[in-house]
């Protein structure tokens, strides 16, 4: 009896062994990231845009719209934190690495490195280690020397640009004058030539798709990561494209950004009593600017919203792939960088004199190719209605963007959701749709920073209202500043776009920024100037006392 009562257990201990580990995989989804490179918060139609995104209208209408997600302010701050979980500042990408090698004060400063340092681990690293197949696609900007690539840092398979920008066609020219070459690799071998037919966008969408189809077929989930370099510049789209949003901003910059603005009232997105902020002191008035020169300006426009939608298409081919010929659940999580791009590109380095030697700009060829055009303050400003300024500052401007989270298995219900969220918590947030724990130490980096970024799961599921309650937040890149706590936020702008002084905003009632309340409500603005003081000593900030941003100084 006691026999078969021992056989008895031992099969039920082998049933119950056998029926675990699959469920347990079952549940844990297929996960895919897209990142889209300098879109601005109102680029999207389910954002109040007028360009056709049917693609994230569509996940976002399905799925949750986050409407308060911040990022850093620029594109590897951002995707420092977005792969870590920790503040860019800990991470290695204190600064753009472009600002790094020209602020001699910087290098040498541990978290300025350039890179993503070997104090943090990327999610990927740790979803790779639990069993996902993990592939990445587009724009990486955490390094790229050998050791610091994606296959390096989580990915089994990689495709695409280390650096921070390039020509989307095939020329292997950079984004600036002293980038000739942009590194391109596959895996971890450098690319010398790209294929005549490359565009970035349907390249790099391809190649995840061939990534998905070609993965083992062990029943193990798999993570993507597709990282767009639409829409950042410079702004070319395949010849088709070049003319599809002909006359469509005509109006001119203030009436495009008065019209987004009424229609995220509408829509529900910003509260009925917001205004919109007074125009940036670098955008000049619609009605002065001479008919040559609107000419340029609206064929800039009409560029970038041909490449937000082509980008759109392309996305949508993805989605289409994914409900089609996968059973397991998938996760589809789309967030942008930053806010658009509104600084003065034309000027950076030596741009003023290597654009116009080395580039077709003449209208009837911009947008091509061998041409080479940015967005500018006054597009700029508008494709971040409602909010003032745009990338680069820590003003809503500058790190408030579109986000969306959506499953196929309608895990994340019709809604949306209106608390802060960083790019911060996507990491946690992620690990925990995974069912993996962050480790103390990982490998041979021995111990870890700790995570800082809080998982979103329970707040996107409906079980919490916040993730961030009574949680002071900070900001800084290039010598501005911002803290959150609640429904405050503090700003410090320096001049020329600010004055240098503490703001404080109630960002609940005034998202757009618009009532500075620093004299109303002294003492919440001096616990927030506490707040930020701990959040620079804490994640090592350097202090630069004026804005040394990348739109004023040379390299």
């Amino acid at each position: 009896m006691k026999i078969c009562s021992d056989k008895f257990m031992h099969f039920l201990l082998l049933l119950v062994s056998f029926l675990s580990a699959p469920a347990i995989t079952q549940e844990r989804p297929n996960i895919i990231l897209i990142l889209a490179d300098d879109l601005g918060y109102s680029d999207l139609g389910a954002f109040g845009s007028e360009i056709h995104t049917p693609n994230l209208d569509a996940i976002a209408k399905q799925g949750i719209q986050l409407t308060n997600f911040h990022t850093g302010p620029t594109c590897g701050p951002t995707r420092a934190m977005l792969m870590t979980g920790i503040d860019h500042h800990r991470a290695g990408m204190g600064s753009n690495s472009a600002a790094l090698r020209r602020l001699t004060e910087l290098q040498g400063q541990p978290g300025y490195e350039g890179y993503l340092n070997n104090r943090v681990v990327t999610f990927a690293s740790l979803l790779q280690d639990s069993g996902y197949h993990t592939f990445m696609t587009g724009k990486w900007d955490l390094g790229k020397q050998q050791g610091q690539l994606p296959t390096d840092r989580g990915f089994d398979h990689y495709f695409g640009l280390a650096d921070g920008g390039a020509s989307h066609f095939s020329d292997g020219r950079g984004n600036t004058s002293a980038l000739e070459k942009p590194a391109y690799f596959e895996d971890a071998k450098r690319i010398n030539q790209l294929p005549d037919d490359f565009y970035s966008s349907a390249a790099y969408t391809d190649r995840l798709l061939s990534f998905i189809k070609n993965k083992p077929e062990d029943g193990q989930p798999f993570f993507g990561y597709l990282a767009y370099t639409a829409p950042h510049w410079p702004i070319q789209v395949p010849d088709e494209w070049v003319e599809k949003y002909k006359g469509t901003y005509d109006r001119g910059w203030h009436n495009i950004r008065q019209t987004r603005f009424n229609n995220l009232i509408e829509l529900g997105l910003i509260p009925i009593n917001a205004n919109l902020p007074p125009r940036n002191r670098a955008v000049d008035s619609w009605d002065k600017i001479t008919p040559s020169r609107k000419k340029i300006e609206l064929k800039r426009m009409e560029l970038y919203a041909s490449m937000v939608e082509l980008m759109d298409f392309h996305i949508g081919r993805l989605l289409k792939e994914i409900k089609e010929t996968t059973d397991r659940e998938t996760i589809i999580i789309f967030l942008s960088d930053n806010g658009s791009e509104g600084n003065a590109i034309g000027e950076l380095g030596d741009n003023e004199n290597w654009i116009p030697e080395t580039f077709d700009n003449r209208i009837s060829n911009m947008g091509k190719k061998n041409s080479y055009v940015w967005l500018g303050a006054g597009w700029g400003q508008a494709t971040v209605s409602p909010f003032r300024i745009y990338k680069s500052y820590t003003t809503e401007g500058g790190i408030r963007t579109p986000a969306i989270f959506y499953s196929t298995s309608n895990r994340f219900k019709n809604s949306r959701k209106n608390s802060l969220m960083t790019v911060m918590d996507i990491a946690p947030t992620i690990l925990e749709l995974a069912n993996v724990d962050y480790p103390s130490s990982f490998g041979k980096k021995g111990n870890l920073l700790p995570i800082q970024g809080k998982s979103g799961l329970d707040y996107l599921i409906g079980k919490s209202g916040t993730i961030h309650k009574n949680s002071a937040i900070g900001w800084e890149l290039y010598g501005n500043r911002a803290i959150f706590l609640n429904d405050w936020k503090a700003t410090l702008i320096w001049p020329p776009e600010g004055d240098g002084e503490w703001q404080l905003f109630n960002t609940k009632n005034d998202p757009t920024e618009t009532k500075n309340l620093a004299k109303n409500s002294p003492e919440i603005l001096n616990k927030l100037k506490k707040a930020w003081d701990q959040y620079a000593k804490m994640n090592g900030v350097f202090i630069f006392n004026a804005d040394v941003g990348y739109g004023r100084y040379n390299p």
